[in-house]
């Protein structure tokens, strides 16, 4: 049995990889901002799942996690997967600079911060390992999610110096890096905003970027698919660096190996009006 810490498991891949574990039988300790939102898997699971009510933007309350762990007689954990994250799109140069702030606060330092204080228990774990889930937006530029785009670069770069510098701690450190995936946070990150810019000059850009975030949600991935990789990340003995699962893998993941950024740009500027 294993001990596994996940952020974010009120819904999408963070409560489809908690379901995951508990299933094999592991222990699994998960944050959440409403407890309500896991309550079935607490009847099911009873004494194996531990609900951590927490607001990870609450960089104090973080650094407490450890005496919940004390309290719960947890006393190391073998991994740590860092799920929590938002996506809000919007034009960045008309973006409510608190969006900005909520999202790399979240994304990116809250997802440090939990690292930094749980480091110690994994190190306490005969094959301790941290995952940190990132996205294709690590790796490229999407108009509209620059800031989402920027935490996920964040995610990624941080994450490539801590597997080097916790290889001295025999901690594996991981990416999982999904493209479109079916998960809520499309309704969070999009719903709300469909008509938000209608008076700047990226009006019709974005209703075009709206139109294909929905079609992209149509086609995007189960959240079970991720979850393979994601046990997979957690279980082998020779993990990879970085996984990534995405839909269509020849469109979306090696055919853009043989354009360039300009050709790239070109695809971007004529299918989204730019």
């Amino acid at each position: 049995m294993k001990t596994i810490f996940i952020t974010g498991i009120s819904s999408g891949i963070g409560k489809a990889t908690a379901v995951a574990f508990l299933n094999r039988g592991d222990c699994v300790i998960g944050t959440v901002r409403d407890e309500n939102s896991v309550t079935d898997l607490k009847e099911k699971y009873k004494k194996q799942f531990f609900i951590l009510k927490i607001d990870l933007k609450n960089f104090d309350a973080i650094s407490n996690i450890d005496q919940f762990l004390i309290q719960n007689k947890i006393n190391h954990i073998d991994v740590l997967i860092n799920n929590a994250g938002i996506a809000i799109a919007a034009p960045f140069q008309y973006q409510n600079f608190l969006e900005v702030s909520e999202i790399i606060n979240l994304n990116v330092l809250s997802l440090m911060k939990v690292t930094q204080v749980l480091i110690p228990y994994v190190q306490k774990s005969i094959d301790g390992r941290v995952i940190n889930i990132s996205s294709v937006s690590g790796i490229n530029g999407t108009p509209f999610l620059a800031v989402y785009c920027a935490a996920k670069y964040a995610v990624e770069g941080f994450s490539e110096a801590l597997r080097r510098e916790l290889h001295l701690l025999k901690i594996k450190v991981i990416i999982v890096g999904p493209g479109s995936i079916q998960t809520p946070i499309w309704d969070k990150g999009f719903e709300k905003i469909k008509s938000l810019y209608d008076s700047t000059p990226f009006k019709k850009s974005f209703q075009k970027f709206i139109s294909f975030a929905m079609n992209e949600k149509q086609n995007a991935l189960p959240a079970n698919d991720v979850v393979k990789d994601i046990l997979h990340a957690s279980l082998s003995q020779n993990p990879k660096i970085r996984y990534a699962p995405v839909p269509r893998p020849f469109r979306n993941k090696i055919l853009p190996l043989f354009f360039t950024k300009k050709m790239q740009d070109r695809i971007y500027f004529k299918s989204l009006g730019l």
